[in-house]
């Protein structure tokens, strides 16, 4: 968009007098930038997260400005063919592909209490696996569950298994505390397993 190019146009200028410490600083800064920008790059308004293999993309485009349907909508496209809508949300998310390019593990952060991640298949992306949904009732407390919670997907452990976390803080009853949980989810299966002993902190 206009405020990347603005950016890099900047960065193209002389640099002003700094410290060493703070030039290196920005340097580091412009450097995670590129990195970002070459795994998700803004094509046409929207941004594009490509597969692993190349073949696929998963496009996030906002809406039109005056749009009577203000979500943004995320689609799924095959290199040279067709796109299919996976979704639309209100607020962000975060995409996350298994090293075959077979899956995509979608964290949508659609209200400001909780998250959930959909996983989608390439092979049927007309549906999804809520995490949330298939989350053990009894794995975490129901004053974690009831609270500020979070579900959010880390990172791909291979083709089927994805790391997950849980995290967040309860509301009531008092005393009110955060909480961090990790398990992994095996897309075949459909199951949890723990990946952390939790922890809590005021």
């Amino acid at each position: 968009g206009k405020g990347g190019f603005a950016i890099l146009w900047r960065a193209g200028r002389a640099w002003p007098a700094l410290p060493d410490r703070a030039r290196s600083a920005v340097m580091i800064w412009f450097s995670l930038l590129a990195v970002v920008l070459a795994s998700a790059s803004a094509v046409g308004g929207g941004i594009q997260f490509p597969s692993p293999d190349g073949k696929w993309k998963l496009c996030y485009n906002s809406p039109d400005e005056g749009a009577k349907d203000q979500r943004a909508v995320i689609e799924l496209w095959k290199a040279g063919g067709h796109s299919v809508e996976l979704r639309r949300i209100d607020r962000v998310c975060d995409v996350l592909w298994s090293p075959d390019s077979s899956r995509i593990a979608l964290t949508d952060r659609y209200a400001s209490d909780m998250s959930d991640v959909l996983i989608y298949s390439v092979a049927d992306p007309t549906s999804s696996r809520s995490v949330v949904k298939l989350f053990p009732e009894n794995a975490i407390p129901e004053a974690e569950r009831t609270g500020h919670c979070y579900f959010e997907a880390v990172r791909w452990l291979d083709a089927h298994r994805v790391r997950i976390k849980v995290s967040g803080h309860t509301d009531y009853p008092p005393p009110v505390y955060g909480f961090e949980h990790e398990y992994t989810f095996d897309a075949r299966t459909g199951r949890f397993r723990s990946a952390s002993k939790g922890m809590r902190f005021a």
